[in-house]
């Protein structure tokens, strides 16, 4: 007996600790900051240091674990006596400029090593704490899977060099679903790029980083940016030809409905092998499928040259956009399962 299935889709990272006695519970508690000088959010900032005070000694954690932004090539100088922190500026700070510090895992305390997670602090050297974001995710081109630790930096330029030779203006790593915000920026428009920097000078210098970048220039105050990190080496994948035994009736058909009509190829997956390519049409037959748990996902096939290509930075050619049926598709011999899928490329 013969059966059908329809399925049906449309498109359309914040996170008074008392010394226990001995036999008490012991200290789990990160250091808590008492004050800053200057305060946090100070304007007209002039100061050559700020000095944060905890409840309790603290010590160094990470020295690496500060950001300043805008960027800057010369981190603030550290200094921590007892329960004191201080940061002194070693370069001229920018007039009329807000600066965040990101301070994250930075210090702990001395007793018990508890880290301080978060503390974060904001100034401006003009008379306005600036309010505009940048927001957005980033995503394996090949996968289309979120990638977390990426560098994104923003730029004013936007040559076919920027991300060889030229420092960002500002900079936040994405967290681990991907996504990656900039606060405080005044109103202006930058160029974004973003690279997964393995060799970490925020430069593109290995020929397998794999960097990425938006098309169009940006302007504050915009959000749902999508970055697709491709490597200029990636080849496309190979097809694993599917065996079919003619002699018997254990298959199953996927029948694909409503495909773009742009040049697009679509790729069946199975347990991480693709089994299936073919150019796109209207409505697309696979026949003889054996039964089990499969994926689907779509190329658009700018070049039309039927297989997914990668990108080229210094052309400024992204990676072909790959797009991910979002459920497992499950084939069942004798039946015929119809997949309805919107998408806009």
């Amino acid at each position: 007996m013969k059966h059908t299935i329809y399925i049906g889709f449309f498109f359309l990272c914040s996170c008074a600790n008392v010394i226990a006695p001995n036999g008490g519970p012991k200290d789990i508690n990160a250091p808590k900051l008492l004050e800053i000088f200057p305060k946090n959010n100070t304007l007209s900032f002039n100061q050559p240091n700020i000095v944060f005070v905890f409840n309790e000694n603290i010590e160094l954690n990470d020295d690496n674990n500060i950001l300043i932004s805008p960027y800057s090539k010369k981190t603030p100088k550290i200094d921590v006596k007892k329960n004191e922190l201080k940061l002194e500026f070693e370069e001229k700070l920018l007039s009329n400029t807000t600066y965040f510090l990101s301070l994250n895992d930075l210090i702990k305390d001395v007793n018990e090593g508890n880290i301080l997670n978060e503390l974060n602090y904001m100034f401006s050297t003009g008379d306005k704490i600036d309010s505009l974001t940048i927001s957005g995710t980033v995503i394996d081109a090949k996968s289309s899977e979120p990638l977390s630790s990426v560098w994104i930096g923003l730029y004013k330029s936007n040559n076919d060099s920027v991300l060889y030779k030229e420092d960002p203006i500002y900079i936040v790593k994405s967290c681990k679903n991907g996504k990656f915000s900039f606060s405080n920026l005044s109103n202006e428009s930058f160029y974004i790029y973003a690279i997964d920097d393995l060799d970490n000078n925020l430069k593109f210098s290995i020929p397998y980083e794999k960097v990425g970048f938006y098309n169009e220039k940006v302007l504050s105050q915009t959000k749902d940016i999508e970055i697709r990190l491709f490597d200029e080496t990636a080849i496309a994948d190979s097809v694993k030809q599917i065996s079919i035994d003619s002699l018997t009736n254990s298959f199953g058909k996927l029948i694909i409905d409503s495909l773009p009509k742009t040049p697009t190829i679509i790729e069946l997956i199975k347990d991480k092998n693709i089994v299936y390519r073919k150019s796109g049409i209207n409505i697309l037959y696979i026949d003889s499928l054996k039964a089990g748990i499969y994926s689907l996902r779509f190329i658009d096939d700018k070049n039309e040259n039927g297989i997914w290509d990668s990108g080229n930075l210094i052309n400024r050619i992204p990676a072909e956009k790959v797009i991910l049926y979002p459920n497992e598709i499950t084939i069942r011999e004798n039946w015929d399962i119809v997949v309805e899928w919107q998408s806009n490329l």
